[in-house]
């Protein structure tokens, strides 16, 4: 199964995007991984509008959805897994024989309602609040340690 983790806009540090390229370079060994970052949006306001936002974000989303066929969003209001029920998942949703699924992470603002709508799961990391940038490198590991779980070896420790 392909998978691609997307975030909304670059980052502009340096340290998220050398964690977070540690565990996409990782995961290839695994199979085939991608991580994405999407170009930032631009909008002609001073203030922004969160559902200006939102919805700027989600004409760019569409962009990258084509071959997707089982989407999750990365939500506050998510399900929320350990690290062996997150490989668990990752294990049902890999015998379901999807080619193609994609882990986004959202804008400061989240989701807009048609992106929502299309989602098949969410995913929460916990009930603390990070910023959209931290969460890349935290979701890249995440995803890993689910693997290493998988294949029984020793990165994750009970």
């Amino acid at each position: 199964m392909q998978i691609t983790l997307l975030a909304i806009g670059k980052t502009q540090s340096k340290w998220i995007d050398q964690g977070t390229q540690v565990y996409a370079d990782r995961l290839r060994h695994y199979g085939k991984f991608s991580f994405v970052e999407t170009l930032d949006v631009k909008l002609r306001q001073s203030k922004k509008d969160p559902e200006a936002v939102q919805k700027a974000e989600a004409e760019i989303l569409d962009k990258h959805l084509g071959s997707v066929d089982f989407l999750v969003l990365l939500d506050e209001r998510g399900k929320a897994y350990s690290s062996m029920q997150f490989a668990a998942q990752l294990q049902k949703w890999q015998n379901r024989g999807l080619k193609h699924a994609m882990f986004v992470i959202g804008g400061p603002y989240g989701f807009a309602p048609a992106i929502r709508d299309r989602a098949d799961a969410f995913w929460s990391l916990g009930p603390m609040t990070f910023s959209h940038q931290m969460i890349r490198p935290f979701a890249a590991e995440q995803i890993y340690r689910a693997h290493t779980i998988l294949k029984g070896e020793p990165y994750h420790h009970e």
